[in-house]
């Protein structure tokens, strides 16, 4: 229940002025604990002791450019900026690395500056564009692909 928590508090704080408010506060975090006990296939998690402070959800693809994915990676609002999500995505790399994997990619929403900015941190490259649709509006998104072998990326 408590990675259920972290996403709907991190949905609307960070994505308030995004994401339509009508969507956001529609969120139940009993809602979305059902919805992701059924989809996720890798849950990494940052604790201390039984208090989950963050997440990321994993999975190997096999999509063009990539073959794995961090699909979701969320903190929890007032734990940001202290190294979690950092540690967390360098432990995704880490996870893939170890299964062979080669090239990530990440996806966001293109108007979410703060997840744009960590990910241009972490060395991402800008990749591709697309939407998604949440609620009755679809929002553009940007992807980073991430080399995790060190060889150059080829297109």
């Amino acid at each position: 229940m408590q990675i259920a928590d972290i996403l709907v508090e991190d949905w609307r704080m960070a994505y308030r002025g995004i994401i339509d408010s009508d969507y956001l506060d529609s969120m139940s975090v009993e809602e979305r604990y059902q919805r992701e006990l059924q989809r996720y296939q890798v849950y990494r998690v940052a604790a201390v002791e039984k208090e989950i402070l963050g997440f990321t959800w994993n999975e190997m693809t096999d999509s063009g450019a990539s073959d794995c994915e961090i699909i979701a990676i969320y903190i929890r609002y007032s734990k940001r900026k202290g190294g979690i999500g950092t540690a967390l995505f360098h432990d995704s790399m880490d996870l893939f690395r170890a299964a062979g994997r080669k090239r990530m990619i990440v996806w966001c929403l293109s108007e979410n500056a703060e997840a744009r900015k960590f990910y241009e941190k972490m060395g991402g490259t800008l990749y591709k564009t697309g939407t998604h649709r949440w609620g009755s509006r679809e929002y553009d998104m940007i992807s980073y692909l991430y080399q995790l072998d060190g060889s150059p990326f080829y297109q």
